[in-house]
């Protein structure tokens, strides 16, 4: 009797056990990420408490979405917290491959909507190695990614980020040349992820890269626009005589590389 009642049990528990590994890892994965566990809190607020570019002319990215990954995080503009998006009261994950780049925004920026922006900071596509999700990483920004949404204007930054193979890229071409293939990647991942829309035709379209400069007039308003229209007197920085928050020394701050 003995012997048959350990028999039985070692039925049921290999049964369990076959059950289990069936289970895909993702849904395994997926069940505890919810809306009450999906926030992430930083030491300041993630995008009034950075500066957004540092006196050796880098700037400053925090990392919403590491490379690899499809959680899509945002950040609270009133908390100052990542946020796991929600979406009929599900949290959201881009169905498509993961993120090809560290996807993130820079602090204490943003694109108003009277310019044509949608009132958010700028988007920054990092080059380098995945980081994690919260982490606030320097770069230098070599050029834009000029995307099209559903007919509005979607420009985000293109930014190497330091102590990365892609550290020493000074510029779109440079890019092209030392990394054949990336920005061939970067229009078809950004152009796809989102699908067909009705009308058979991808809801995202790009009109190509603009370079360093271009970049540097947009990040460089965008600063200034921040702290004309989104800062308290309490939080607004000193201006120079040419209209530059002096911490920034904008856009005169040398950049390595160039």
């Amino acid at each position: 009797m003995k012997k048959t009642s350990f028999t039985a049990v070692g039925l049921v528990v290999a049964l369990l056990l076959a059950i289990i590994a069936t289970i895909p890892q993702s849904v395994i994965a997926q069940e505890v990420v919810t809306p009450y566990v999906s926030v992430l809190k930083g030491e300041k607020h993630f995008l009034s408490g950075y500066d957004p570019i540092n006196r050796d002319g880098t700037i400053n990215v925090v990392i919403e979405i590491p490379a690899g990954t499809t959680a899509k995080y945002e950040t609270n503009k009133k908390t100052g917290m990542l946020e796991l998006e929600q979406v009929n009261d599900a949290p959201r994950f881009v169905q498509y491959l993961g993120y090809p780049v560290n996807y993130g925004t820079i602090p204490r920026s943003v694109m108003l909507k009277s310019k044509g922006g949608d009132g958010d900071s700028v988007d920054a596509l990092v080059l380098g190695q995945a980081v994690p999700r919260g982490a606030v990483v320097k770069g230098r920004v070599i050029g834009l990614l000029s995307l099209i949404d559903t007919g509005e204007k979607d420009d985000k930054a293109v930014v190497v980020m330091e102590n990365s193979p892609f550290a020493k890229v000074t510029s779109i071409a440079d890019l092209d040349a030392k990394f054949p293939g990336v920005t061939t990647i970067l229009q078809i991942w950004f152009t796809s992820y989102k699908g067909y829309g009705k009308d058979g035709k991808l809801k995202l379209s790009s009109a190509g890269f603009k370079g360093r400069a271009d970049a540097i007039r947009l990040i460089g308003d965008s600063i200034l626009d921040y702290e004309n229209s989104v800062t308290t007197e309490a939080d607004k920085r000193a201006l120079d005589e040419k209209g530059n928050p002096y911490l920034y020394r904008w856009p005169g701050a040398k950049n390595l590389g160039e």
